[in-house]
C-alpha cells in the first residue's frame, strides 16, 4: 500500500478531530482517564486553532486520512505536537514517516515534545528516538506527561 503526505486544509479539520478520537481511544484507556484533552477536543477548538501550526495528513490510497502531526518552530525549537495514526494501521513505521516529514521542512536546534508517561508504547517511542525526558506535569486527575527534547 502506498500512502502520501500532504498539508492538512482547514477543510480536513472534521476528518482529523475523528482520527485524533480513534487514535487516542487506546491511550485514554491505557491511562484509565478519558479527560485526557485530545479526546475533549471540538471541532470549534481544532477550527480555532488551525493555522497556530503547520499540520501534515497521511492519505492512504483510497484518500482517506490515517495518520497525521503538527509542529511550529519559535526560538529554534520545533515543538511536535498530536502525532497519531489510525489504529488499524499503527506499528508500520507510518509515525516515524510523518516525524521525519514534518522534521525535514523545519530549521531548528532542538525539538520537544509531551507524552504521558503511563502511555509507554508512546513514551518508548520517543525515548527509542532520541528524546529524554526534562520535566513532568499532572495533565488531568493524576494522568501525569513528560516534556521531552531531542537535540
Amino acid at each position: 500500500m502506498e500512502y502520501r503526505i500532504e498539508t492538512a486544509t482547514i477543510d480536513d479539520m472534521k476528518e482529523l478531530l475523528e482520527l485524533q478520537k480513534r487514535a487516542f481511544k487506546p491511550v485514554a484507556e491505557t491511562l484509565k482517564c478519558e479527560e485526557i484533552p485530545q479526546m475533549m477536543d471540538t471541532l470549534e477548538n481544532c477550527i480555532a486553532e488551525f493555522g497556530k501550526d503547520t499540520i501534515l495528513k497521511m492519505l492512504s490510497d483510497d484518500n482517506k486520512i490515517i495518520g497525521s502531526v503538527r509542529g511550529n518552530v519559535n526560538d529554534g525549537s520545533l515543538y511536535i505536537g498530536r502525532l497519531m495514526i489510525d489504529p488499524k494501521y499503527q506499528g508500520k513505521g507510518l509515525g516515524r514517516k510523518l516525524q521525519r516529514k514534518l522534521e525535514s521542512m523545519f530549521d531548528y536546534k532542538r525539538e520537544w515534545l509531551c507524552s504521558y508517561i503511563n502511555d509507554t508504547n508512546t513514551y518508548n517511542f520517543y525515548k527509542r528516538d532520541g528524546f529524554v525526558e526534562y520535566d513532568k506535569y499532572e495533565v488531568v486527575n493524576g494522568v501525569m506527561a513528560a516534556h521531552m527534547e531531542k537535540k
